[in-house]
């Protein structure tokens, strides 16, 4: 049986730092932080943990295990302030490179320790299986984290290997291959870099990094042993409220400039670039053809809208709707996943192209990230600008969306820029990079 109570907190930054490096010492630590920094949740070590076993089925799995969750909670009266937290991957586990360990087939937790925090609370909610340990879940806590010295950061050196010439090449291949098929209008191919540092990254560092420098997108974290999962990412796949949905169709890319006029010229052209808005039409196309059975009252502005975060711009529509009554988030989720702008247009052709011609598997990397409580109601966003971390290893990962106009060279330099969120958080903890192709 599952046992549950909340308490308000009011923390000083310099206790939540606190917390949140011992927190890092755990087997477990989940982070999701809203795009609004309006709502967050943080997830301290775990009660239960679920890896589901197909990508095919991973929605329905996660779903009965939530349902089995709620089935043995003591008490309806927090279900709203309770929540799992994880990840879906991508695909399911493949024979390609795989360096994801526990993470390869998606990964969800039930915290033991779950704060919760909104623009009106702030709380933190103790879960146990046994009896508590105090009448005091502030105690409970305390005692629960390890106690860790400050965290200290060595300098190191950083060396990257990428293959961006292979990759070109297989953009070409892709290219090639829409001009001739007729059935085929978009393929995302993504790409890695791999960073090794010469000491420990510091897994506090990266996330006092994050926030830092990666402001107005989600913030994504997973931690299961010695891996660490981070995300900085400006999409949302979907948020339900009730029976409320939101979703976005997001596709096409431009630079950000720290020039104002220049900045709106590279947003007014991306508004006006013929390839990027056929390819973030697609995206509105198939979104709104797998939702059309779920929902009722579906809202799609006629034109896209500028999404900016701190080194590119995309263009956005808003998407709306009210769920079916026999419809979940989980249903949601399966439907929309892969979105075409993240696996491709129709993705039963796309997809085998992917699993061709990528030399990594993708993992987390552009699969639902998210949190959903026990009353049904949650939020995934779409994990892209994200690495994987374990000890002095990054594995970076950047995709792009390949249409018939698809210039190689040009998606070589778009993926580039998308590397760049995460290589910010690695240089701010050691600084110089050295770069072998």
């Amino acid at each position: 049986m599952l046992q549950a109570r909340k308490t308000a907190i009011s923390w000083t930054q310099a206790q939540w730092q606190d917390f949140e490096n011992r927190g890092l010492q755990l087997e477990h630590y989940a982070v999701f932080e809203s795009a609004d920094q309006q709502a967050a949740w943080y997830g301290f070590g775990a009660v239960a943990t679920f890896t589901p076993t197909s990508a095919t089925t991973a929605f329905q799995e996660v779903a009965t295990w939530l349902a089995g969750l709620q089935q043995e909670l003591a008490t309806t009266a927090l279900r709203q302030d309770l929540a799992i937290l994880g990840g879906f991957a991508f695909t399911t586990f493949s024979q390609q490179h795989n360096a994801w360990g526990d993470l390869a087939n998606g990964y969800f937790i039930l915290p033991r320790f779950l704060v919760k925090r909104t623009s009106t609370e702030t709380a933190l909610v103790e879960l146990t299986r046994n009896n508590f340990a105090s009448d005091d879940s502030l105690v409970d806590f305390e005692k629960f984290l390890p106690m860790v010295a400050a965290v200290q950061v060595t300098n190191g050196h950083l060396n990257s290997t990428e293959q961006a010439a292979v990759w070109q090449q297989a953009v070409q291949q892709v290219v090639q291959r829409l001009q001739t098929d007729p059935h085929l209008q978009k393929v995302v191919l993504a790409r890695t870099l791999q960073v090794t540092n010469t000491q420990p990254f510091s897994n506090a560092h990266l996330l006092r990094a994050l926030r830092q420098t990666q402001t107005a997108v989600y913030h994504l974290v997973l931690k299961v042993a010695d891996q660490l999962f981070i995300s900085a990412t400006p999409e949302r796949l979907v948020a339900v409220t009730g029976k409320r949905l939101a979703t976005a169709a997001v596709a096409g890319t431009a630079a950000r400039a720290a020039d104002l006029q220049v900045d709106t010229a590279l947003g007014a052209a991306l508004l006006h670039d013929q390839k990027n808005r056929v390819e973030q039409q697609i995206v509105v196309q198939e979104i709104q053809r797998r939702l059309q059975p779920l929902v009722t009252n579906l809202v799609i502005p006629a034109q896209p809208q500028l999404l900016k975060s701190q080194q590119v711009q995309h263009l956005y529509t808003p998407i709306t709707a009210q769920l079916r009554p026999t419809v979940d988030l989980f249903k949601v989720v399966a439907a929309l996943h892969p979105t075409p702008a993240l696996g491709g247009q129709p993705s039963v052709s796309a997809l085998p192209l992917i699993r061709q011609l990528e030399s990594e598997y993708r993992g987390l990397f552009g699969a639902p990230f998210g949190y959903v409580t026990f009353a049904g109601d949650g939020e995934f966003a779409v994990a892209i600008r994200s690495m994987l971390v374990q000890q002095r290893q990054a594995l970076l990962f950047a995709g792009a969306g390949i249409v018939a106009a698809s210039q190689p060279a040009a998606e070589v330099r778009e993926t580039a820029l998308k590397f760049q969120p995460m290589l910010q958080l690695l240089q701010q903890q050691v600084g110089d990079i050295s770069n072998e192709k």
